[in-house]
């Protein structure tokens, strides 16, 4: 199955799947064309965390919930945990759309 393009910010993406060095958790990355990538979760070294659900970095991209949800990202999990300053909201990401 083809996956579809991703724009974000009007720039071609494709969503990258990493994990965490420390704990082995689901990181994300935007990579654009240009072989530039954004990290878009935060590793809060929570027990929510796992290899399909992360913590995505509102901080840093305000806009990235709404275009996780728009694109079939994921679902918000109406869990946030704070870092300092910032609460960040819990996402289940369907991998298989990625």
């Amino acid at each position: 199955m083809k996956k579809k393009k991703l724009t974000y910010h009007d720039r071609e993406v494709k969503v990258s799947v990493e994990s965490y060095q420390n704990n082995g958790t689901l990181a994300l990355m935007l990579v654009y064309d240009n072989d530039d990538s954004d990290v878009i979760t935060v590793n809060l070294n929570s027990l929510f965390q796992s290899k399909s659900m992360a913590f995505l970095d509102t901080n840093n991209y305000p806009d990235i919930e709404r275009w996780i949800r728009q694109n079939g990202l994921g679902i918000a999990m109406n869990v946030s945990e704070r870092s300092g300053f910032c609460s960040y909201p819990l996402f289940s990401i369907n991998l298989s759309a990625l």
